[in-house]
């Protein structure tokens, strides 16, 4: 995987329900990765914070304290463990919205001056596009309850979700569609590996 001197940190976004967990997951595994899950990582304390301001533990969506106290400290600690594993060279995949910091165009460029990230290290944005009806279904179907909110507000939701488009310069910048109910997708990551050897 670093054969030409690079080591991959790739970012698979896309709104929940869209794939970006079944995709990354297999990107790990192609490129020998470290995959990194915002959930598994910081599920547990962001639960136990929530629950000891009065909040449900799986309250996300909707939560002011949440999104202005909790959600930075956890892209943080996301940032921290994946910086850790690219400067040993090591790919890293984070799966993660990142939805919040779409809008800012530097954000790539500032997290690799405050990470202190190495030359050889490549961004790429894996966009997992997915049509709004496919997401309502798969957000029935998989029945989480920190996916009630967005449920419960889908027609306010949805358009914000899929109606903010990533500005991140200094990195590569990769669509992959996910209209279909599919597990297998070998042939989109092997595409995704050839682009970024020859890029």
């Amino acid at each position: 995987m670093n054969s030409i001197g690079q080591t991959p940190v790739f970012f698979v976004i896309g709104p929940a329900g869209s794939g970006k967990s079944s995709f990354a997951r297999a990107l790990a595994v192609r490129s020998h990765g470290a995959y990194l899950d915002k959930d598994a990582i910081c599920n547990t304390y962001t639960g136990v914070l929530l629950e000891g301001h009065g909040y449900d533990p799986s309250e996300r969506d909707g939560n002011a304290y949440y999104r202005d106290e909790l959600m930075p400290i956890e892209y943080e600690s996301l940032l921290n463990v994946g910086s850790c594993n690219a400067k040993l060279g090591i790919p890293v995949i984070f799966d993660a919205p990142f939805g919040a910091f779409f809008n800012d165009a530097n954000y790539v460029k500032n997290i690799a001056s405050k990470h202190n990230w190495p030359q050889q290290i490549h961004a790429v944005v894996i966009h997992i596009s997915v049509d709004g009806k496919k997401v309502h279904q798969r957000l029935i179907e998989r029945g989480l309850k920190r996916d009630s909110w967005k449920l419960d507000h889908w027609d306010s939701f949805w358009p914000k979700a899929s109606g903010v488009t990533c500005t991140w310069q200094q990195a590569t910048h990769i669509t992959i569609n996910n209209d279909t109910d599919r597990e297998d997708f070998t042939n989109d990551v092997n595409a995704v590996i050839k682009t970024i050897t020859n890029s």
